[in-house]
């Protein structure tokens, strides 16, 4: 007994726990990891925990110029790590493809399994003065840490970026639909849920199986939900041998902030002025009654076409209701690329769409943002080529 708890006070004095996020380069995946992050890293002083965040220097900067909700340079104990970017192309999104998938995003995915190598170098010089270390990986990304195996002080979580109820779904169809102990879960409800066929093209089904082939080497899963909301669906995931069976899976959501933070505005040199006000929508809303604007955002990844954008547009305008639309082109693979920093495809409302608008309450439109300039001036309020519509009937 004494030996014991000499060896664990030694391993105390080692060092801290590392904790190491390795995320998919799209931006709902990179988004969700680093709200985790901020979780974890709140525990710092409790537990001396450190936090390390990990990207190719691409996806990094997106990932910090978009974060909402907290600023990661105010955290002592959080680290960015900016890997060399490799080479992808990032072609523009295609709105009439085939299958309504990001296929234009799968040349980026590819490419961040380049990572592997430098990850692993990482998390062998964490390892020396580390007393353990955790990786939160992205379940896409199971081939980058696959040499945590090799590392005595080291396990893996895998992170999967989806409800829990889609990632059952999932599993249980490629699984062929085993008989279930549906206790809360009534059979009817699963039978009426459409096939996912045609969800996905047949390049990224394959990058999933790839990276589903190092699942075993995970000590459990971590979902970005509660069990109040899906508590049937973790409970039905841990029994399911395709996932690894008798694993743990952890429902520790949502990670995004629900509460108004207050963070140190950032400067300009101009007499200490802030650059970074808060948008005049966000105003606006604040005067509006709860529960009463509708908040509207498509398109983000996968493009819409010209016509579902009329569509929705007239939908919306004979709701009588007011809202905030968010319309934008979809993310390319290198949101800072040359051929990302032009006008992109702007789209076409139905004609007197606007006018309209501001004759009903008013109607303002802006793109926010460009993929150049100063980083600490954006920071918080950058929105990549994205076009504001904020389409406000008046009172009803």
């Amino acid at each position: 007994m004494a030996n014991h708890q000499k060896n664990e006070a030694n391993e105390m004095k080692k060092g801290e726990v590392v904790v190491v996020m390795v995320p998919f380069p799209a931006q709902g995946h990179l988004n969700q990891l680093l709200q985790l992050s901020r979780l974890i890293s709140s525990y710092s002083y409790t537990y001396n925990v450190s936090v390390h965040y990990v990207a190719s220097f691409t996806h990094a900067h997106q990932a910090k110029l978009r974060v909402q909700g907290w600023d990661p340079r105010l955290q002592p104990n959080f680290h960015f790590h900016h890997f060399p970017k490799p080479h992808f192309h990032s072609p523009p999104p295609n709105p009439n493809a085939s299958v309504q998938f990001p296929a234009h995003l799968e040349s980026s995915f590819e490419a961040s399994l380049q990572l592997r190598h430098p990850v692993a170098a990482l998390l062998r010089d964490l390892s020396r003065t580390a007393r353990r270390i955790i990786v939160i990986h992205d379940s896409l990304m199971g081939s980058v840490i696959q040499d945590v195996a090799s590392i005595r002080n080291a396990e893996s979580y895998t992170f999967h970026s989806v409800s829990a109820f889609s990632i059952f779904l999932f599993l249980w169809e490629a699984a062929g639909k085993p008989a279930l102990n549906l206790k809360e879960v009534k059979l009817k409800l699963l039978e009426d849920i459409p096939s996912l066929d045609g969800c996905f093209t047949l390049e990224f089904l394959n990058f999933i199986a790839t990276q589903h082939q190092f699942k075993e080497l995970n000590s459990g899963n971590i979902y970005n939900t509660c069990k109040s909301i899906e508590g049937c669906y973790v409970d039905l995931l841990e029994g399911l041998e395709i996932y690894g069976g008798k694993k743990k899976h952890w429902a520790l959501g949502p990670f995004n902030p629900v509460t108004k933070m207050t963070t140190t505005p950032l400067r300009t040199n101009d007499n200490n002025k802030s650059k970074n006000p808060r948008h005049r929508c966000l105003e606006w809303l604040d005067k509006q009654a709860p529960m009463s604007v509708l908040f509207v955002s498509f398109g983000t990844t996968t493009p819409l076409t010209g016509e579902q954008i009329k569509e929705l547009a007239i939908g919306l305008e004979q709701s009588k209701q007011k809202f905030i639309w968010v319309l934008r082109d979809a993310d390319k693979g290198d949101v800072f690329s040359s051929s990302s920093s032009g006008e992109g495809r702007r789209a076409q409302l139905p004609e007197g769409y606007e006018e309209s608008g501001r004759k009903r309450g008013g109607v303002g439109g802006e793109r926010l943002g460009t993929p150049t300039g100063d980083i600490g001036a954006q920071f918080n309020r950058w929105v990549h080529e994205s076009l504001w519509m904020e389409l406000m009937p008046g009172e009803h």
